[in-house]
């Protein structure tokens, strides 16, 4: 998916490393588990992220285990065990990919189309098992992407309608819990999902202009030339109120662990990577080439 949320390193403690290590890699060997290796290609930080809040959220702490995967074949790596939380996301990540690439071959054409025509053909089974584990979850992905591809075919000149779309869609994402800790987690992944969806659509503009693609930012400011200066501060601004909304909501929050990583996560990492991709300084896994690293 995106990978835009993920920690700034030099700021964390080694047990932080080491913990959001553990996690990804215990989310890894979720997916693995329930859906199978392929599904694990498309493990992201944004995962990641989620599988952090709903454990931090959650009293019991599964703990963790030693053991060797695909990437470290010589090496046994510290991974958290199995939960609910990790198993749960597994399922909203082969749900979000199956569905997002169902969007890419609506949207694009000629070899992108058929690579993804393929590629879903292969996630079916994966997306069938997921389905069937969370219905509602996969009725609202698809009602919310459907939406979504309509204001793109009509290339709707707006931000708050097509980041909305998206944003309800990863509010939905928020599992059943108790009622006022769903709330508050609502509202914090519906502007996770916000900012996302605009920061996304500010990294892309270049290849978008190049390629006649939907650009909400392109749009809205009448851009013709790839560069986000002329229209920077009104971006830092609408961004900026969905990065105060996530932290508020972390802040209401009752959490049990981890408390150091997300509010590093969430108050470092996004302003940061926000300005890289506005600056356009922003490079993808933070310019590291192995998968998952920091």
């Amino acid at each position: 998916m995106f990978g835009f949320i993920r920690p700034v390193k030099p700021e964390l403690r080694v047990r932080e490393v080491d913990r959001f290590q553990a996690v990804y890699c215990g989310l890894c060997h979720e997916i693995k588990r329930r859906y199978g290796r392929m599904q694990t290609w498309f493990l992201s930080y944004d995962m990641t992220f989620l599988a952090l809040v709903l454990g931090a959220v959650t009293p019991d702490d599964p703990g963790t285990e030693t053991c060797r995967c695909d990437a470290s074949p010589l090496r046994k790596k510290c991974v958290c065990r199995s939960s609910d939380a990790l198993a749960y996301t597994a399922d909203v990540s082969v749900l979000l990919v199956y569905h997002k690439t169902r969007d890419t071959i609506a949207d694009e054409t000629g070899v992108k189309r058929l690579a993804a025509r393929a590629l879903l053909r292969l996630m079916r089974p994966a997306y069938r098992r997921a389905s069937a584990a969370q219905p509602a979850l996969d009725e609202t992905m698809r009602t919310c992407l459907d939406e979504l591809s309509a204001l793109e075919q009509a290339r709707t000149p707006s931000l708050d309608r097509p980041a909305d779309t998206f944003a309800r869609l990863l509010a939905a994402a928020v599992p059943s819990c108790e009622a006022n800790t769903a709330r508050i987690l609502r509202q914090m992944f519906y502007h996770t999902g916000r900012w996302l969806y605009l920061l996304d659509a500010c990294a892309d503009l270049a290849e978008d202009l190049a390629s006649g693609a939907y650009n909400p930012i392109a749009l809205r400011f009448g851009l013709t030339k790839p560069g986000l200066e002329p229209v920077k501060e009104q971006l830092e601004h609408t961004l900026e109120r969905s990065l105060l909304d996530i932290h508020t909501a972390c802040q209401l929050l009752t959490l049990y662990r981890d408390q150091g990583l997300l509010k590093n996560m969430i108050d470092l990492g996004l302003p940061l990577v926000t300005r890289q991709v506005l600056d356009g300084t922003y490079q993808s896994n933070g310019g590291h080439d192995q998968h998952g690293s920091l």
